[in-house]
């Protein structure tokens, strides 16, 4: 119990310090923000569905992005000048089958995107086509095959993509 009183003669004994915590500039803040707008009233049956459909071909490609990259990795599949995939090398049996249907699907809710894209913006669908294709050759890791604009207007060609910064 002495120690004890001790400590607290001790500590009442002690001057508060003063700290400021002030600074001379004012604090600058860096601020990013989103902002969607949404229409409240009346649900649009069409809109509700397309909003719904929209999120389950979401989910799905988020489901199905392993085995895409997998499929590129392994130089089956690359990518074309209309932001789709295409089978370079089918493999035979079942597991061909399998990248077949895998790249149909994966596909089918690409084409589902490019579309909902260009209504949402009112832009043509072969706008956000290319801008797709900008996208993935981007996106592809070096060694995978991507299309590449041919020397003529309007041909394209193969080729595996060289660096990690080509832009193509």
């Amino acid at each position: 119990m002495a120690a004890a009183g001790g400590i607290l003669a001790f500590l009442g004994g002690c001057k508060a310090v003063d700290v400021n915590v002030g600074t001379k500039d004012p604090l600058k803040v860096e601020m990013d923000m989103e902002v969607h707008v949404y229409q409240h009233g009346e649900k649009d049956e069409a809109s509700e569905k397309a909003r719904a459909n929209y999120k389950d071909v979401m989910a799905s490609r988020r489901n199905r992005m392993a085995e895409i990259q997998e499929l590129k990795n392994n130089r089956l599949v690359g990518e074309t000048h209309e932001g789709l995939l295409s089978v370079r090398t089918l493999p035979a049996g079942d597991y061909g089958d399998y990248v077949k249907k895998t790249v149909a699907a994966e596909n089918d809710d690409r084409e589902f995107m490019m579309n909902h894209e260009a209504q949402e913006k009112g832009t043509p669908v072969d706008e956000v086509r290319r801008q797709q294709w900008r996208h993935w050759q981007r996106k592809s890791f070096p060694g995978e095959w991507i299309e590449v604009e041919g020397e003529q207007p309007g041909s394209h060609l193969w080729m595996r993509k060289e660096g990690a910064s080509e832009e193509n």
